[in-house]
């Protein structure tokens, strides 16, 4: 077994994340796939971002970067949104000091997941589809929004896994398409992972996307014995990669793909 080389955003430290330029560049650097984050726009599309609200620090509109509360990318049409660029950190901010090598992409804006299957690869491309929901006022429907990406990844199942921390979302797309592969994602886990292996399973789900500290040789043989396949986020160190390679992980998610292909 292979463990799968997946760009977490499409490679946040090296473009920026969940545009099309990342994404591209994933496919370009010869990654097994992507992980990204999905939402709904105000007028129903399957748009591409990770934060409730745009993110100040990689957002500029008229070349300024936003500042304040910025809109809530359910409050803002898909239309609405191509007036954002998110092609470059500000310099100034937090972010840019934390994702020092990544290369600008000016003039990235937010995709259609559709824009992001549509993207041209020479070999099989996973696509890992976060659904960003929670309880937060700011977040879609979580129902709604798994509704809607399994409406447009309907086509792709051979190369999607549905991953999220709400597993709310999960739960439907299993129900409408049993044979969807679904990967419950867990934060820091507080104790024992066997219990929220045994929900995962009674749930249906295919697999187990845990925080990387918590994929163990104990934890990772349980999720084996109970049939479901695991892969950790988001491992960015030399040293962590090679002990979950170790491990022979169904799949690694990374921001620092160039470094997790050439271990592989």
């Amino acid at each position: 077994m292979r463990t799968l080389n997946i760009a977490h955003r499409g490679g946040a430290a090296l473009r920026p994340e969940n545009t099309l330029a990342a994404f591209g560049h994933a496919i370009a650097l010869g990654c097994d796939g992507a992980e990204l984050d999905v939402q709904l726009s105000a007028d129903g599309v399957v748009v591409v971002h990770h934060d409730f609200r745009l993110n100040p620090a990689l957002t500029r509109k008229g070349g300024t970067w936003l500042t304040g509360q910025t809109p809530r990318i359910k409050d803002l049409s898909f239309a609405r949104m191509q007036d954002f660029d998110l092609g470059r950190a500000d310099p100034a901010s937090d972010y840019a000091r934390a994702h020092s090598l990544m290369v600008p992409a000016d003039g990235a804006r937010i995709p259609a997941l559709a824009e992001v299957c549509a993207l041209p690869s020479a070999r099989s491309f996973t696509l890992l589809v976060e659904l960003k929901s929670s309880t937060d006022p700011a977040s879609a429907d979580p129902i709604a929004l798994a509704d809607a990406a399994l409406g447009v990844m309907r086509e792709h199942l051979d190369r999607t896994i549905f991953v999220g921390f709400d597993w709310r979302g999960l739960a439907r797309i299993k129900s409408r398409a049993p044979d969807a592969r679904c990967w419950f994602t867990t934060d820091k886990l507080s104790g024992e992972a066997a219990p929220v292996l045994d929900i995962i399973k009674a749930a249906g789900g295919d697999g187990w996307f845990p925080w990387h500290e918590d994929a163990t040789d104990e934890s990772v043989g349980g999720a084996r014995a109970r049939g479901l396949q695991v892969a950790a986020w988001t491992v960015d160190q030399p040293a962590d990669m090679q002990r979950l390679l170790a491990l022979k992980l169904d799949a690694i998610c990374t921001d620092r793909p160039d470094l997790l292909k050439s271990m592989l």
